[in-house]
């Protein structure tokens, strides 16, 4: 449980990096490149691990346990997309042709993505707790 927990705290607190950059009035190009590098790539390996970990558990629960476990690898899929979607839509170049429009599509990505890990705290944890203990 370690490295998805490791990844959680690195994901949250980029996601707080990148509020403070854009409750600033005008983008700060170099800082925001460089967190939305870190944050795409900190985001493929939180995805990889909940993929990895939903399929290796899905065998091993039955019912609601394995409806949930179920539940979280799609909405994980759901993610991905969004997120692609997201960069592919907010080039540099965009961020810095409309700023405010940025802010809020950045806002609502943030909800989604901690929204996300909350689910899969909920989901995950208990399981991986019960394997290591």
């Amino acid at each position: 449980m370690s490295e998805l927990h490791d990844l959680h705290v690195q994901l949250l607190q980029m996601l707080d990096e990148l509020e403070e950059l854009t409750s600033r009035p005008a983008p700060d190009e170099a800082a925001l490149a460089s967190l939305r590098y870190r944050l795409t790539r900190t985001s493929r390996a939180r995805r990889q691990q909940v993929d990895t970990l939903c399929t290796a558990l899905k065998p091993a629960l039955s019912g609601s346990d394995a409806a949930a476990i179920e539940t979280l690898h799609e909405a994980n899929t759901a993610a991905m997309t969004a997120s692609s979607e997201h960069i592919s839509t907010w080039s540099l170049r965009e961020v810095v042709k409309n700023w405010p429009g940025y802010c809020q599509a950045s806002a609502a990505l943030r909800r989604t993505m901690r929204a996300q890990i909350e689910a899969e705290k909920a989901t995950l944890y208990p399981h991986l707790q019960d394997a290591e203990g």
